[in-house]
């Protein structure tokens, strides 16, 4: 009789522990395309409280206790808010956007049989640095040119990077962090001038986190006509590992004081704010950085290969 006491004891013990364990227990979800079906890599999810992730290469994430509404973005796609109750199929569908490119038209021609200038601030000299965190974007705004006869096309992305690893000083990120870039070009919204939700070559090109982007930058797989607009370059770091927002990850991207008129934007999407101009930080408006950067902001080191 006492044997079965204490028995009975230890299995309300066991269940009560499984329970609080089931309860703390994290949610993995996977992110699909409503169309195809097929997983979505690299979608950025944001749990709010200023955290936030991306999906895998197979499109899966763990969602974090606490977390009672999730936003799901991907440049190819609608955005999608969702309470974490109601994903009880541990599967998010997402709409492809319908995307109308309007003026930009796209060739078929071999980038490397047409001569190229550059444009953009690459040449520029190197000033400081922006380390990269996740979730974090650039963009660099690039005008269209009143002295051309016609429009160029765009033929690959540039950007100075900074592939070292000599700032690791801290503790917490001795161990460095690769990320995965995404460059992507888009065209600036007519009311708010800030780059625009849509992709004009198919959702930007992913750079593996194993890869490095030299002087060439990355070649498009077909040239784009330069957008009479004008055109962002953005550069997104993207890493599934886990680590806060402010976790500083490689590469970094050179920045530049030469710039009379800062046309750098900035967007952090894991703190839940959207694109701002550089020259907006809150950072530059301290007496001691005015003096520092001489009373300038620092603009990208971005551009363009373009044939004229």
């Amino acid at each position: 009789m006492k044997h079965q006491k204490h028995y009975r004891k230890l299995l309300f013990l066991l269940v009560m522990l499984s329970a609080a364990t089931f309860g703390m227990a994290q949610q993995a979800v996977t992110v699909k395309d409503s169309i195809t079906h097929e997983a979505i890599p690299f979608v950025s999810v944001y749990f709010g409280n200023e955290s936030g992730g991306y999906t895998d290469e197979q499109g899966s994430i763990v969602i974090p206790n606490g977390a009672k509404q999730i936003r799901l973005s991907h440049i190819c796609y609608e955005t999608k808010s969702v309470t974490t109750a109601a994903v009880a199929a541990q599967t998010i569908f997402l709409v492809p956007k319908s995307i109308n490119l309007g003026e930009v038209a796209v060739v078929a021609k071999s980038p490397k049989r047409i001569k190229v200038a550059e444009v953009g601030l690459t040449k520029a000299k190197t000033q400081t640095k922006h380390k990269g965190a996740n979730g974090f974007e650039m963009a660099l705004f690039i005008p269209y040119d009143s002295m051309w006869t016609e429009a160029p096309y765009i033929h690959s992305i540039l950007a100075s990077l900074d592939y070292s690893t000599s700032w690791l000083v801290f503790k917490e990120i001795k161990t460095p962090v690769y990320a995965t870039l995404r460059l992507d070009l888009r065209q600036p919204d007519s009311v708010t001038g800030d780059p625009k939700r849509e992709s004009i070559i198919g959702g930007g090109v992913l750079v593996p986190s194993s890869q490095k982007i030299g002087k060439d930058g990355i070649y498009l797989p077909h040239p784009v006509a330069f957008p009479r607009s004008g055109v962002f370059v953005v550069i997104e770091w993207i890493t599934t590992a886990q680590v806060s927002e402010s976790s500083n990850l490689i590469p970094s991207l050179n920045m530049t004081l030469n710039e009379e008129e800062n046309c750098t934007w900035n967007k952090k999407t894991f703190r839940g704010m959207d694109w701002m101009r550089e020259e907006d930080e809150p950072i530059y408006k301290d007496v001691a950085t005015q003096e520092y950067y001489k009373r300038r902001t620092p603009s990208a080191k971005l551009g363009l290969k373009i044939s004229k």
